[in-house]
C-alpha cells in the first residue's frame, strides 16, 4: 500500500463523520467541511506519509554517504537499512499504513481535545473518556485500502 496525503484528509473527515453518527458531536451542516479542512490541519504533522518515509530515508543516507562508501553496501542495501531502522522507530505507531508520529493514543486525544475547543463544533455530547475510545477505535479500524 502506498499512503498518501489524501488519506489523512479522509481520515479527518471519516472521524468527525462517525462521531456525527454515533451522536458525539453536533456540526453545522454548513461549516462542517470547514471541521473537516481544520482538522487535516491538525493531523497533517502527526501522519507521516510513504513519500516523506522515503525523503527521510534519503536524507539519513545523504548524511551518511561518506560511512556507507567505506562500508562498501549498495544503495539498494543502504536505502533498505535505513529504511528498516526508521521503520523500527515508528513500530507500535504505524496502523494500516499510517504512520504516526506518536502514539495513537496521543493523536485520539489531540483530535478529541480539539473537538471540545473547535469554535464551528456545535456541541460535545460524550464524556472525555467516550470520546476518546470512540476516536481511538476509529483510528484503528481506518483503512486506506478500503477506501477505492
Amino acid at each position: 500500500m502506498f499512503t498518501k496525503r489524501d488519506h489523512v484528509r479522509i481520515l479527518a473527515k471519516n472521524v468527525v463523520t462517525r462521531l456525527e453518527q454515533d451522536q458525539a458531536i453536533e456540526l453545522n451542516p454548513r461549516t462542517r467541511q470547514n471541521v473537516y479542512q481544520d482538522l487535516y490541519y491538525k493531523l497533517a504533522p502527526m501522519v507521516m506519509t510513504d513519500e516523506e518515509v522515503r525523503e527521510k530515508v534519503l536524507e539519513q543516507m545523504g548524511k551518511k554517504a561518506e560511512a556507507l562508501d567505506e562500508a562498501q553496501f549498495t544503495e539498494s542495501d543502504a536505502y533498505k537499512t535505513a529504511k528498516s531502522m526508521l521503520m523500527a522507530r515508528v513500530g507500535e505507531n504505524a496502523l494500516q499504513g499510517l504512520y504516526y508520529q506518536r502514539p495513537v493514543k496521543m493523536v485520539a486525544e489531540a483530535i478529541a481535545e480539539f473537538l471540545m475547543s473547535h469554535h464551528l463544533v456545535d456541541e460535545v455530547y460524550a464524556d472525555d473518556e467516550t470520546l476518546h475510545k470512540s476516536i481511538l477505535d476509529h483510528l484503528k479500524r481506518f483503512n486506506p485500502e478500503n477506501l477505492h
